[in-house]
């Protein structure tokens, strides 16, 4: 028997492979000629970052750099500083290559350390795990009508990750220092804060808006500790395939590179920094689609065969998203009388449960009860609910200001104010099918035009209907059913055909 069907192509990217490396780097770093040498480290901070990723030949290829920042005191006790930056490679096998469309890739550092070898050497090691979902592409077919055939059909509203990423931006700044008389000695200590003020979707384009701020503490020409920060704006345009305008992006931006430069104003006064760096983008694009499968099919009077096909989906997405505020303790083992120089960090954020998981580190520069200079970095975690169920999810957080009190001679209260954005899930697995053929007129059909059946409690009418071969809307309308599904053990009539 010649069967009348229509097929659709499936196009769906799926995310269910995932994948941890961890990895440890080393590094041997020197001090450039122009510095004196190390009498004691105050700080060697320690940050990894992803700036690209490629997949060819069964292989997932990790680019990313390693800035270290290390700020110390020479003979004379005075601070000083400097930046070195590492880039390092990292290569996973990956079965399939050719169907992986893209890869969410997430590095978190375990462990960090450093060793001083001696006055201008110091060796650095890092400890990282790479959490990665690799998305393939299905590019399957998936039928959706058969005039010969009764269908079982089942719409789902379905959240797809269209595409993830990196994308870095550059920037070169320029900026004086607030005391026109006095002129910079040397650097003490940087940091750099990225923010991501805006995300705006059009047709195959992103737009995502930053905002920077980066902070300075150096020595003047009179041997005082000075503070100075410079805050700028830029914006990244990034190609997305086939985005659309009521799509949504998560990003986090993280200052991926920076060179530090004192140089002369037009009078020949040192009192101007030059900014040099480049921030990496991290952006996860996502679409709700409302998508139709057959579940089911059959023939009355004819055998039949069904190819099937399982899928996984992220099953009635919820979208939360909102500012909030909140209070973390930070403890030193030391006293602080006071702080010169602070930088809070969101370093990851999860969800499990629908519980938002945030950890956040903390790294300042201080003075100790001692006068001594001293350094402090912990991280803590944040959590929150977003939704009395159990789902999974995908999330994204921001700062947006934060403050910070002394409460004590070792305790530390920050303030952050931050948004967030996330999508809550469940995991569905879902058989639907991908074709169906006629295998002949079944042997021996003795069907009664009426059939007494006792339907149990949430019986489908669907199952009845197909192992009585016959039409599930001549059974409800002969027994005035308004409900597929039995709700209480009953009798049935159900007709033949």
């Amino acid at each position: 028997m010649e069967l009348c069907k229509e097929y659709k192509s499936m196009c769906f990217n799926e995310g269910r492979e995932k994948l941890t490396e961890k990895f440890e780097l080393d590094f041997q770093e020197n001090l450039p000629q122009y510095l004196d040498d190390i009498e004691r480290v105050i700080k060697c901070s320690v940050n990894s970052v992803v700036t690209n990723y490629d997949v060819s030949e069964s292989r997932l290829t990790i680019h990313g750099k390693t800035i270290m920042c290390l700020t110390y005191l020479n003979k004379e006790q005075c601070a000083l500083s400097t930046i070195f930056e590492e880039e390092f490679i990292r290569s996973i096998d990956v079965e399939n290559s050719d169907s992986v469309c893209f890869a969410d890739v997430k590095l978190n550092c375990n462990y960090s350390g450093f060793r001083l070898i001696n006055q201008r050497r110091i060796d650095v090691h890092t400890a990282l795990c790479a959490n990665i979902c690799v998305y393939r592409r299905n590019t399957g077919k998936c039928l959706v009508n058969c005039k010969n055939a009764f269908t079982k059909h089942m719409s789902v509203e379905c959240l797809v990750n269209k595409c993830a990423g990196v994308s870095l931006a550059d920037f070169d700044e320029s900026f004086s220092i607030s005391s026109s008389n006095s002129q910079i000695k040397n650097v003490v200590n940087s940091y750099g804060i990225c923010y991501v003020e805006e995300i705006k979707i059009i047709k195959d384009k992103m737009l995502v808006k930053l905002k920077a701020e980066i902070s300075i503490v150096y020595i003047s020409d009179s041997n005082s500790v000075e503070k100075c920060a410079h805050s700028f704006s830029l914006s990244k345009i990034i190609d997305i395939s086939d985005s659309a305008e009521d799509d949504k992006a998560f990003a986090q931006a993280v200052i991926s590179g920076l060179y530090i430069k004192s140089k002369t104003n037009s009078d020949n006064v040192l009192n101007e920094f030059e900014l040099v760096g480049t921030i990496a983008v991290n952006y996860r694009v996502f679409s709700v689609i409302q998508n139709d499968f057959i579940t089911d099919s059959y023939m009355p009077r004819f055998n039949t065969e069904i190819t099937r096909e399982k899928l996984f989906v992220k099953e009635q997405p919820k979208y939360f998203c909102d500012n909030r505020s909140d209070e973390l303790i930070f403890e030193s083992d030391k006293s602080i009388i006071e702080i010169i120089d602070l930088k809070p960090l969101v370093e990851s954020c999860t969800v499990t449960d629908s519980v938002m998981n945030m950890s956040v580190n903390l790294s300042f520069l201080y003075y100790d009860d001692s006068s001594q200079l001293c350094y402090f970095e912990k991280s803590a975690q944040l959590k929150f609910r977003l939704s009395d169920e159990k789902l999974e999810g995908e999330a994204a957080v921001n700062l947006i200001s934060y403050d910070f009190v002394i409460k004590s001679a070792d305790k530390v209260s920050l303030r952050l104010n931050y948004s967030y954005s996330a999508y809550l899930y469940k995991f569905k697995s879902i058989e639907y099918l991908t074709d169906i053929d006629a295998l002949g007129e079944k042997n021996n059909l003795n069907i009664p035009e009426l059939t007494l059946y006792f339907a149990n409690k949430n019986e489908d009418v669907w199952n009845i209907a197909k192992s009585f071969s016959t039409d599930m809307s001549l059974i409800m309308e002969e027994n005035n059913l308004s409900s597929q599904i039995i709700e209480n053990k009953m009798v049935l009539l159900v007709p033949g055909m």
